[in-house]
């Protein structure tokens, strides 16, 4: 039995850049993050984990693939 036709699904969780609010700096961010995630330079907190998706405190320049 031929399974060509199947589509494989593609994952709802990626890779994204985040821009500081504070600062600006540019970081990449799981859109799915467990833990808290702050800034590199100025220690802003950029993405706080909630039940599934995380909360992205910045502004999302797009996807990092």
């Amino acid at each position: 039995m031929k399974k060509g036709h199947i589509e494989i699904p593609k994952p709802s969780s990626k890779f994204q850049k985040v821009n500081c609010e504070e600062c600006g700096e540019l970081q990449v961010v799981y859109s799915h993050a467990s833990t808290v995630v702050s800034c590199n330079s100025c220690g802003n907190t950029i993405s706080e984990p909630t039940g599934s998706k995380a909360k992205i405190n910045g502004k999302i320049s797009g996807s990092a693939e």
